[in-house]
């Protein structure tokens, strides 16, 4: 750092290392306010941009394949009382979410089906 005339400058290199300290804390305070060992690793400054180190994904969607012997209903809801809008053959491969509500998985826009009579095919990642 340079001090000239009660004024202090900063070299184009410190410049960069320090808009990717504040870039990594601002991001660990958005992604859950804390610093995690992922999130402390430094970030590499190239040229005007910033890149952070890549964060670690949830995983929201899961493939299941239907064990219901008489096929698995689709409803408009999270729930037996919400109305059935179609239906999946027994053994189909389906796409779904990987956490539950009131015990079913949602498969599109206003379709979940059943948790209870999916199995998850642990041969594909989740997504």
């Amino acid at each position: 750092m340079t001090v000239t005339a009660g004024r202090s400058t900063r070299s184009p290199r410190r410049s960069a290392a320090c808009a990717a300290a504040v870039a990594a804390l601002s991001a660990a305070a958005l992604l859950g306010g804390g610093l995690t060992a992922q999130a402390a690793a430094p970030a590499r400054a190239t040229g005007a941009a910033v890149e952070l180190p890549p964060a670690v994904a949830l995983a929201t969607q899961c493939y299941y394949r239907v064990n219901a012997t008489g096929g698995l209903v689709i409803r408009s809801g999270p729930g037996t009382g919400y109305t059935r809008v179609g239906s999946y053959p027994n053994g189909a491969t389906v796409l779904a979410s990987a956490s539950t509500t009131n015990g079913f998985r949602n498969v599109g826009t206003n379709r979940w089906v059943s948790a209870a009579y999916l199995v998850r095919i642990t041969s594909y990642p989740c997504e």
